[in-house]
């Protein structure tokens, strides 16, 4: 077989949804809360195949180059950010402790409900606006600002990581100074991480909040953190993670330090590309992947793209019926998805929407 269902098991974080992932895959979430569904041959969960045969998605059609995963947050994940492939193969080689694999991971997430979002830094004037503001609002963030006038975006993300507890709760007392959008979002970190430095670090990096279908890109050195939603990620096959705050996970600054991109990302939002009536690309530069958004709208689409390796389509809305050159045939409900090798054609049928990734 050349197209099957796959399936696997929520992962239980501490900052994952008791309600997201349940209701998209219409399934009880036994008050846990369910943060992420991997689907892909990652060797530390890799997908189940659901059909007679079962086993590993890993054992039945070795690794693929690219992971898909339903993600659910309910409160802020880690300041973070990934590695390049060369700093990945030569930390991983020496041992170090932060790297699971020699990959890199560049990752697309694309928005299923309202999804909020920290995404690389922001523009340099708007930094020096709020940090202006705060300093004048109380004096303990005039080093702050000093450092961010003398080194840019690099010196300013160094000083809020060594800063004292004292610097994050006068932070948390004159967050009005940043507006409304941005005082939410401070109280909130506050509500579950205390004074945490990462709170801090927030300030220097852009906050959105995605609509469904909207996406972010975020390649290696992209400092981010999600905030809550869900959505439906691919990146690259790797679980290397580098964090500096906002977690009870190990964190490593200095090798975070390294790894960072210090540009500003003005807009970071992915611009799509429709290529037929119910096709939308979101192109990013990245060979390990590409993705679309899938929604035929009742019609029988033929999905006009070359599929010369392996893909996995997944359900988010409504119902999809996938039929191959071959005659193989699957439908998918919300939160299913499907493996799918290399056929000169195929063509997807249904009333509902989903993401294709393809690598």
């Amino acid at each position: 077989m050349t197209l099957f269902k796959i399936g696997n098991e929520p992962k239980l974080y501490d900052w994952g949804s008791k309600d997201l992932i349940p209701a998209l895959m219409r399934t009880d979430s036994n008050g846990q809360p369910q943060a992420e569904v991997w689907l892909g041959t990652h060797h530390l969960d890799p997908a189940e195949v659901l059909d007679p045969l079962g086993g590993s998605l890993l054992e039945r059609i070795g690794e693929l180059p690219f992971l898909v995963k339903f993600l659910a947050a309910a409160k802020p994940l880690s300041i973070q950010a990934h590695p390049s492939r060369s700093r990945a193969e030569a930390m991983f080689a020496a041992g170090h402790p932060g790297y699971q694999d020699a990959n890199h991971k560049p990752e697309l997430i694309v928005a299923i409900s309202s999804f909020e979002a920290l995404c690389g830094f922001r523009d340099q004037q708007a930094v020096i606006a709020d940090l202006a503001a705060l300093a004048e609002a109380n004096s303990i963030f005039a080093p702050w600002l000093e450092s961010f006038e003398a080194g840019g975006l690099r010196a300013a993300t160094a000083w809020a990581f060594q800063a004292e507890d004292s610097a994050v709760s006068a932070l948390v007392s004159k967050r009005n100074q940043l507006g409304p959008e941005r005082a939410a979002l401070i109280e909130n970190m506050a509500e579950h991480f205390g004074f945490d430095v990462g709170i801090l670090v927030s300030v220097l990096m852009n906050y959105v909040t995605l609509k469904p279908g909207q996406a972010l890109f975020l390649p290696a050195g992209n400092i981010h953190s999600y905030i809550s939603g869900l959505g439906v990620e691919v990146m690259a096959a790797s679980d290397n993670v580098l964090r500096g705050g906002l977690t009870k996970k190990p964190i490593d600054i200095a090798e975070l330090m390294e790894v960072l991109d210090f540009s500003s990302l003005p807009d970071p939002l992915v611009s799509t590309k429709t290529l037929s009536r119910g096709l939308v690309e979101y192109p990013v530069t990245c060979q390990d992947f590409s993705f679309y958004q899938v929604s035929p709208s009742g019609q029988q689409m033929l999905v006009d793209i070359e599929l010369t390796g392996s893909a996995i389509i997944t359900c988010v809305a409504g119902e999809l019926t996938i039929s191959n050159s071959l005659d193989e045939l699957v439908t998918l409900s919300p939160g299913e998805a499907a493996f799918m090798r290399a056929a000169k054609y195929f063509s997807v049928t249904g009333s509902g929407t989903g993401y294709l990734a393809m690598g």
